[in-house]
C-alpha cells in the first residue's frame, strides 16, 4: 500500500476493473491496481470520473486535491471513523490546560532533539565554532524544555530554538547556486523554502489523514490551540516531523537532484488579495502569491523522493521493529490517541536514531 500523486495537467483518472487508468487525449498514460494505494494525492487540472470517485471512496482510499503549485483544496473521505468516545476525550483533554502543556513538551522535546541532530551531522564535517555555539544552545533550549510545562514558555523557547536552527541550517546547504537566507514561508522566497513548503504540505496532509482514520479531530491541537480553520493537532504532529522534510530536502539539494531549472518564479496576487478574491474557474486558475516554487520538472523529482523517503525503514523502538517512515507515522498518531484515551501514560515522540 503506498501514495499516489498525480502532477501531469489535463489527465483524467477514469475506473477499469479493479485498476485506476490515468488517460490523457484518450491515450492511456499508466495503469494502477486499485488495491495497492491508500492515498492519491491530485495536484492541478486532473480529473477524476464519478465511477473513479465511487470506486475510490469504497476502496477508503484517501484523495487529496492541492493547486499546482502545492495549496491545499479538499480532500475526499470515506465514512469517518466510528469512535466517539476517543473524540469525547480529545474535546475535553484539549480544555485540560496541563494535558495540552505536557503534550506541547513532548512534540517540542522530540522536534528540536531532531534539528539538533541534523545540524551536529553537517557539524562534523563543517567544524564551524559559530554552529558548534548553536548546538550548545539549543542543548540549553531543551533543558529549559524538560524544566517547564507552562505553554507560553514552551512556545517561546521553542521559537528560540527555531531562530537558532534556521540561522545555521543555511550552511549545510553545498551547492553555491542555492541561496537560503533562513525560513521564509506564505510564500517561500527561494528555492530551498520552496522544498521545504512543498514538502510541509505534503506531510501534513499525510498526518492529517492518518488522524482522521485514527478518529481525532485534526482541528483541535494542544501546542497550536484550536483557531478558526486551522487544523492544530495536525500541526503539532507536524512539528514533531518537521527535521524529516528539512533532511530530504537537504539531500535532494547536495546531490544535485534538483537545479536551478526546477523552480519558477511565480508573478502572483498577494496572498490576502488571493483570499479576499478568489478566481471563479479554479479549475483553470492555480492562484499562489508571488514567489519560488517548484516547477513542473522539480515536482516530480520532489515527489518520487518524498515517498521513496516515507519507504525507508527506521528502528522504531515502541515495536522493537524495523518499520517504514509512513507506518511510524501512523504509530505516533495512534499512540496520541491511546494518550488521549488514557490508555498510554504519556506521550513520547519519535527522534530517530
Amino acid at each position: 500500500m503506498h501514495s499516489l500523486a498525480i502532477t501531469e495537467q489535463g489527465v483524467a483518472i477514469h475506473i477499469e476493473g479493479d485498476q485506476l487508468l490515468l488517460q490523457k487525449n484518450k491515450a492511456v498514460l499508466r495503469r494502477v491496481r486499485l488495491g495497492e494505494i491508500e492515498q492519491l494525492v491530485l495536484l492541478g487540472q486532473v480529473e477524476l470520473t464519478s465511477a473513479a470517485i465511487a470506486a475510490l471512496a469504497r476502496q477508503g482510499v484517501d484523495v487529496v486535491f492541492l493547486s499546482r503549485h502545492g495549496y491545499f483544496r479538499a480532500r475526499l473521505l470515506s465514512a469517518a471513523s466510528k469512535n466517539v468516545q476517543l473524540r469525547l476525550a480529545q474535546f475535553q483533554r484539549c480544555l485540560d490546560a496541563a494535558f495540552a502543556s505536557r503534550i506541547a513538551q513532548a512534540v517540542l522535546l522530540g522536534k528540536i532533539t531532531h534539528q539538533r541532530q541534523l545540524l551536529l551531522r553537517g557539524q562534523r564535517k563543517l567544524r564551524d565554532d559559530a554552529l558548534a555555539q548553536a548546538l550548545g544552545q539549543l542543548w540549553i533550549i531543551l533543558e529549559q524544555l524538560r524544566a517547564t510545562t507552562n505553554l507560553e514558555t514552551l512556545r517561546g523557547l521553542e521559537g528560540r530554538a527555531a531562530a537558532i536552527y534556521f540561522a545555521h541550517l543555511p550552511k549545510l546547504v553545498q551547492p553555491p547556486e542555492f541561496t537560503f537566507l533562513g525560513r521564509s514561508r506564505r510564500p517561500p522566497r527561494d528555492p530551498f523554502n520552496a522544498c521545504l513548503s512543498f514538502g510541509y504540505t505534503l506531510l501534513g496532509r499525510i498526518i492529517e489523514s492518518e488522524l482522521l482514520r485514527a478518529g481525532l479531530d485534526p482541528m483541535l491541537g494542544f501546542l497550536h490551540q484550536p483557531h478558526y480553520g486551522r487544523p492544530s493537532l495536525m500541526l503539532d504532529l507536524l512539528e514533531e516531523l518537521r527535521p524529516l522534510i528539512d533532511s530530504l530536502v537537504l539531500r535532494l539539494v547536495n546531490r544535485r537532484q534538483l537545479g536551478p531549472l526546477d523552480f519558477e518564479r511565480h508573478q502572483g496576487q498577494d496572498l490576502a488579495e488571493i483570499l479576499a478574491d478568489p478566481p471563479s474557474d479554479e479549475l483553470d486558475a492555480d492562484p499562489a502569491p508571488e514567489g519560488v516554487y517548484l516547477a513542473d520538472t522539480g515536482r516530480r523529482v520532489f515527489l518520487t523522493e518524498f515517498f521513496r523517503r516515507l519507504r525507508e525503514r527506521l528502528f522504531y523502538p515502541p515495536r522493537q521493529a524495523s518499520l517504514e517512515w509512513r507506518d511510524i507515522i501512523r504509530e505516533q498518531v495512534y499512540h496520541l490517541a491511546r494518550v488521549i484515551d488514557g490508555k498510554d501514560d504519556a506521550y513520547r515522540p519519535f527522534v530517530p536514531a
